[in-house]
Formats: C-alpha cells, sequence, structure tokens
C-alpha cells in the first residue's frame, strides 16, 4: 500500500469498527464443565454499619459469634448469629435495626472478566456476603476533600459532589477510592491515592446522617516525555503520529493513543488477522515525574474461510447473504464481513423479517476458520459461540 491508499483503508476500516457497537451481537459462551457448587464459607462485608469502623465491628463480632473468623458459612444459621450479633450491638447505641444479610450470585463468584487488548478494567472486589442495615436508613451528610494540591481537590470534588443525601454504601468504597484514581490518573496524576473514610453517625428525625471524607495524595503531575507506536508489518514504517491524542510535553492522562488502537485492530481484522494483539505500554520515570508510551503489534497468522455454510434459507436467499458478504471460501477473512452483512439483512426485501447467529471455528495451526450463518425470524431464539 503507498500514499493515500494505506490510509483510506486504514480509515475505512476504522469506520467499520465504529460501526459494530450497532450491530446485535451477542456472544454467549458454551462449556461442557460441569457447574462449580456454591461454596460453603465466603468473606463478610458490611455495608453501612457507620457506627463503628470495619475493624472495631470484626473485633466486635468475633467476640460475640463463637468461633468466628473472616468468613463466615453460607447457611442460613451461621449468617443469623452475626445478625443478631450486629442487633444487638446497634441496640447497646439505641438503634431498633433490621438487618439483611445477602449471598453472591454464582455467576458472580464465577466471573473472570478478561481485559481486551489495549484496556484495563479497575481491580475487583472478591465476592462475600454483604450485611445492611435495612431500617433505620443512613444517608451522606456533607463530603469533605482533603487534597495535597488544589488541582486535585477540584478534580476530585467535582466527581464527589453527588455522593450528599443519597443512601451511604460503604460496600463502594473500594470502587469509589478505583474511580476517583482513574480520574486523577487522566489529568495526570499517576501515582494518585484516594482513602475514604466516614465521620461521626448523627440522628436526624427517622434516619441517621454520616460525613463522608475523602483523603487524596496526588503526588507530581506526570508529563509525556516520549510516545511512539510501531503498526506492525501492514503500517510498518509509517508515521502514526497524527492518530495519537498526546504528544512529548503533554501532562499525562487519558487514552494518550486516542483511537489509534481500534483502528489498527480493525485494519488488521479486516485483511485476516483474527488473532492480532495490540499492547499500549507505559513506562513510568518517577524522579523526574515523565511517562514514555509505546503501542505495538503482533498480528498473529493470516486467516483464510475454509467453509462458509448459510442455514435456513431457500436457495435465491442463501445466494443473496452470500452475495452481500462479499466473501468466498478461499478468501482472506474478512473479520468485519459479518457486521456488515447485519446492517445489510435489515435493507433486503428477500430477507425481510429475518435474522441470524453466526459461529465462526478456528483452526489455528492451519491458518483457517470455517463460518456458519444460521438465519431465524425476527423474535425468535439467536446465538453466537466462538471457539
Amino acid at each position: 500500500m503507498h500514499g493515500e491508499s494505506w490510509k483510506k483503508l486504514f480509515r475505512t476500516a476504522f469506520a467499520c469498527a465504529l460501526v459494530l457497537g450497532n450491530a446485535a451481537v451477542f456472544v454467549v459462551a458454551q462449556s461442557s464443565q460441569t457447574p462449580p457448587s456454591y461454596p460453603s464459607h465466603l468473606p463478610y462485608r458490611f455495608k453501612n454499619a457507620v457506627w463503628w469502623s470495619d475493624d472495631e465491628l470484626r473485633s466486635l463480632l468475633k467476640k460475640r459469634v463463637p468461633g468466628l473468623g473472616d468468613e463466615v458459612a453460607t447457611t442460613t444459621a451461621a449468617e443469623g448469629r452475626i445478625r443478631d450479633a450486629l442487633k444487638a450491638l446497634l441496640k447497646e447505641k439505641g438503634v431498633i435495626a433490621e438487618i439483611q444479610s445477602e449471598e453472591p450470585s454464582l455467576a458472580q463468584i464465577n466471573s473472570h472478566p478478561q481485559s481486551p487488548a489495549g484496556m484495563k478494567l479497575p481491580p475487583s472486589l472478591p465476592p462475600a456476603v454483604l450485611f445492611s442495615i435495612l431500617k433505620p436508613d443512613v444517608f451522606v451528610d456533607k463530603v469533605q476533600v482533603k487534597a495535597d494540591n488544589p488541582e486535585a481537590e477540584g478534580i476530585v470534588t467535582e466527581h464527589v459532589s453527588g455522593w450528599s443525601n443519597k443512601l451511604f454504601n460503604g460496600n463502594l468504597d473500594f470502587y469509589s477510592k478505583s474511580i476517583l484514581e482513574e480520574q486523577l490518573a487522566r489529568k495526570g496524576y499517576l501515582d494518585a491515592k484516594v482513602g475514604l473514610e466516614h465521620g461521626a453517625v448523627h440522628k436526624d428525625g427517622e434516619h441517621y446522617l454520616v460525613d463522608v471524607i475523602v483523603q487524596v495524595t496526588a503526588g507530581p503531575k506526570y508529563h509525556v516525555s516520549m510516545i511512539t507506536a510501531n503498526g506492525g508489518p501492514l503500517l510498518q514504517g509509517r508515521d502514526l503520529s497524527q492518530f495519537m491524542k498526546a504528544k512529548a510535553g503533554d501532562p499525562a492522562g487519558d487514552a494518550p493513543f486516542g483511537t489509534l488502537g481500534a483502528q489498527i485492530r480493525a485494519l488488521y481484522e479486516h485483511m485476516g488477522y483474527e488473532d492480532v494483539q495490540i499492547s499500549d505500554g507505559q513506562e513510568l520515570d518517577r524522579s523526574n515525574a515523565t511517562v514514555s508510551y509505546h503501542l505495538s503489534v503482533v498480528p498473529g497468522p493470516v486467516y483464510h474461510l475454509r467453509t462458509l455454510s448459510v442455514r435456513k434459507l431457500d436457495p435465491n436467499q442463501e445466494s443473496k447473504v452470500r452475495e452481500m458478504l462479499g466473501m468466498k471460501e478461499g478468501d482472506v477473512y474478512d473479520g468485519d464481513a459479518v457486521n456488515r452483512l447485519y446492517r445489510a439483512v435489515k435493507k433486503e426485501l428477500v430477507l425481510a423479517g429475518l435474522g441470524f447467529g453466526f459461529s465462526p471455528r478456528k483452526d489455528s495451526a492451519a491458518g483457517v476458520l470455517d463460518l456458519e450463518l444460521n438465519f431465524y425470524k425476527e423474535g425468535g431464539e439467536a446465538t453466537v459461540t466462538v471457539q
């Protein structure tokens, strides 16, 4: 590819990738493994027991509940003992409470989110039995932000302004801290740490109020020392800086490569590289408060379409689908062809009222892919399986 031709293909592939979000594609993971049994013991957490710190409450409960450790048996009796002990502790403070214990679903326990290349998922808490005070209600009163510099204080204050007058939920502290640290990192504070604690609880009519204190250690504000991208074999030697969001000297922050990773992925999948991996690592120089970014591509093999099966259509409809798909056996597999087909089917009269699911099956060793399209009447069942 030369001159404007590679840029045109690059932008065309990216445009297709953007429309992917509008395609009704649902991936259903299939497994022959026996579903695991529910755990006999789980950690436990507290949602709104604001009369104590977490450590204080756990210490008090362990003194009242014989044999209680850092986990609770997932039985009605075991959870009931903790609820009863918590009610008794609250009664000593003059609070008559209704308390609920809630166990996580099996799906929560066995979910292991995977981060696509170039994307980062926030950390997650392990599943736990959650103890909540249903009555009386506990609301957030004032939110105080204490930071080591004015800019960081302003960033955090903006994002916590809506917390007041909402029901207190200390179970979300872990996620709230992660979100606030992410907001600070987007403004260049890559080492920022956030701590949350609550103040003394006070009664207001039939409910209780508690202040929330947000402690922020922002640290230095980082700047970009270098940002580079190696686009792999399809973009060998190309200057990709025009597609990047950041440049040297800018404050470090959110998505320094902008949409470049998505554009490169779309291009490679369009050209048959179904296993392409894209990484966008960073290196911190803490002594100078700078960061360098580098994006790289591991393309993997080029896949060809070995077989194409179109199910549950008459010959005329099947012929039309094959024509609209734009791929035939032996062609390089175009990763966006199925997404284009979804849009085209909606406009084709001979396919009115029909939808489809698809099942791509890869043979990585041979570099080939078998594609099956299963059509159905709209409103029926459809699945997509990926193997």
